[in-house]
């Protein structure tokens, strides 16, 4: 079985402070393939995260050949 694949429009960022530790909060809206729009919750993280999540999208950026 296939999922259909949704067409990302963007993704927002914001930041906020919790108990004093900085958090990127990333939230990505797409539509699906039948035009109808899908919103997905905020996903907060530590910037180290985050790090890793840019560290790891240009590492599959990069064996696909798209540098």
């Amino acid at each position: 079985m296939t999922t259909p694949a949704t067409r990302l429009q963007f993704t927002s960022v914001r930041t906020s402070i919790v108990d004093g530790k900085p958090l990127i909060g990333l939230k990505h809206t797409a539509k699906a393939t039948s035009g109808l729009p899908v919103s997905t919750v905020w996903i907060e993280m530590p910037p180290e995260d985050v790090k890793r999540l840019i560290k790891t999208l240009q590492e599959t950026l990069a064996e696909l050949g798209d540098e």
